[in-house]
C-alpha cells in the first residue's frame, strides 16, 4: 500500500522535478498522509467542513458541484491522480465554497495543509509547481466562464457533456432532466435540442434518451 502511496505522490503536479524520496525523508509526507475510503454519493468535502489539506483521488471517481444545495451544477470530474482542495491551502477562508461528492467507491489521500505550507515555503520548486498549478487553473476556469457566459447553446452543451464522467460503455449519461439542463445552462429548450440534434447530424455524439455517446471526443474538445 505505502508503495502504491507513493507512486502517486511521486505523478502529483506539486513534486514535479524534485527527488520525492529524499523529500519524504525530510518532511515525512508518507507518514503523515491520511488515506480515507468513500461509497458512492457520500460527500468527501462540503462548505460545512474545514478542508482537510490537498486531496489526491487515489482510484475511483468524483464530482465536484456548485454550492448551490437545492440545484448542484456540476462543475468538474475527478478521476484516479486528480486533485481537489488545491485553492484554499494559503486562503484565509476556512470553508470549501463548493462540494465534493464521490461518483463511485473511492479513496482519498489527504496531504495535511501545514505539510503542504511547510513544504513550499522551503522547497522553491514546490512553490513554484503550485503557483503553475493554480495558473492553469485560472485559466481554464477562465475559459468555462466564457464559454458558459458568452458561448452558443452547442458550446454549453460541449462544455457540459465533457465534465460528466463516461461510463464503462464509453457514453454519458445525464444525471438531470432536458428542462433542468437548459435552466442550468441558461438557454431554451428548444435550443437545447438544436445543439443536440446538430451534434448528432455532425456525427460527434449519438443520443440515446438520456445516455450520450461521443464519437469524436478530441473534435469536441476542439470546439470548446
Amino acid at each position: 500500500m505505502k508503495e502504491a502511496v507513493q507512486k502517486k505522490l511521486q505523478e502529483l503536479f506539486l513534486f514535479t522535478g524534485i527527488d520525492f524520496p529524499l523529500l519524504d525523508k525530510t518532511y515525512h509526507i508518507l507518514d503523515k498522509a491520511v488515506l480515507r475510503g468513500y461509497g458512492p454519493n457520500e460527500i468527501l468535502l462540503s462548505k460545512q467542513q474545514n478542508p482537510i489539506g490537498l486531496a489526491v483521488l487515489m482510484d475511483g471517481s468524483a464530482q465536484i458541484l456548485s454550492g448551490d444545495e437545492k440545484r448542484p451544477a456540476l462543475l468538474r470530474t475527478l478521476n484516479a491522480g486528480d486533485t481537489f482542495g488545491a485553492a484554499s491551502l494559503f486562503s484565509g477562508e476556512r470553508n470549501y465554497r463548493t462540494c465534493v461528492r464521490a461518483f463511485t467507491q473511492c479513496r482519498v489521500l489527504y496531504l495535511p495543509t501545514d505539510l503542504i505550507q511547510k513544504i513550499c515555503f522551503h522547497e522553491p520548486g514546490a512553490a513554484q509547481n503550485y503557483i503553475s498549478f493554480l495558473s492553469e487553473r485560472i485559466s481554464f476556469l477562465n475559459r468555462k466562464l466564457t464559454a458558459y457566459t458568452a458561448g452558443s447553446a452547442q458550446e454549453k452543451l460541449i462544455l457540459y457533456l465533457l465534465h460528466l464522467p463516461l461510463g464503462a460503455d464509453g457514453s454519458w449519461t445525464l444525471d438531470i432532466s432536458y428542462g433542468e439542463l437548459s435552466e442550468q445552462l441558461g438557454v431554451g429548450r428548444a435550443s437545447l435540442y438544436r445543439a443536440m440534434d446538430s451534434l448528432c447530424e455532425a456525427g460527434l455524439i449519438v443520443r440515446n434518451k438520456k445516455k450520450v455517446t461521443p464519437l469524436q471526443l478530441k473534435k469536441l474538445e476542439r470546439m470548446i
